[in-house]
């Protein structure tokens, strides 16, 4: 279970990384200088304004005619035929996403990229929590779908890709580092294009590092 993301990198100087790639960023206008991009691998601790939490606001990165562009919007999506009868969902399996027609529309216009320091969820140990951050001074990009309509309604919301062993339902997220993010947001991505980007450009185990927490409430948090 996912219960928190460290978001100190905004997405606007998301995009002065992404502009800064040079060809790799090719076809896409950012609006944006050039600018170097770090975060601290340090997992604590994390000012409360940085800690977005189910239900709160996040920023994030997508692709609009040709431009990238930031949007703001709450992690937890309510899909309307899910109103009143579900939680907003905060994260979703990408085989699902992918193969499923009843999330079509979303799929083709609501991919978006949330640049993180890392995250916190439920360890094995049900009183505490692990934190994942990046091994390198580099931001990590996780992939994850958004409604974000022009006139705010109460389905509007952001969750989270998974992917993994399908059969023993192990995911994780589906995160990227630099300009190997962008092709998710690539309009024309399908399943096939999806499950090999998983498996080639998504950020491995050894790129990353684990801390367990040493309480399950969040610095910052409620």
């Amino acid at each position: 279970m996912y219960e928190c993301l460290v978001q100190q990198v905004s997405s606007k100087d998301s995009l002065a990384f992404f502009a800064q790639r040079g060809s790799h960023g090719a076809g896409f206008n950012t609006n944006a200088a050039s600018a170097g991009l770090c975060v601290t691998a340090n997992p604590k601790p994390h000012a409360q304004q940085s800690l977005i939490k189910p239900n709160m606001q996040v920023s994030a990165i997508r692709r609009r005619g040709g431009h990238l562009e930031c949007i703001k919007v709450r992690w937890g999506w309510s899909p309307i035929w899910s109103v009143g009868t579900m939680p907003p969902m905060t994260h979703l399996p990408l085989h699902l996403v992918m193969r499923s027609k009843v999330f079509d529309r979303i799929k083709r216009e609501g991919r978006v990229l949330v640049a993180v320091d890392g995250w916190y969820e439920s360890a094995e140990t049900a009183q505490r929590l692990s934190y994942t951050t990046s091994r390198q001074r580099s931001p990590i990009f996780l992939a994850a779908l958004a409604q974000a309509s022009e006139t705010p309604n109460g389905c509007d919301g952001l969750t989270l890709v998974t992917y993994g062993d399908i059969t023993n339902k192990q995911q994780r997220l589906l995160a990227f580092t630099g300009e190997e993010a962008l092709r998710w947001l690539r309009p024309d991505l399908d399943w096939e294009q999806a499950q090999q980007i998983a498996a080639s450009a998504a950020v491995a185990e050894p790129q990353l590092e684990r801390v367990l927490a040493t309480q399950r409430r969040v610095q910052g948090g409620h």
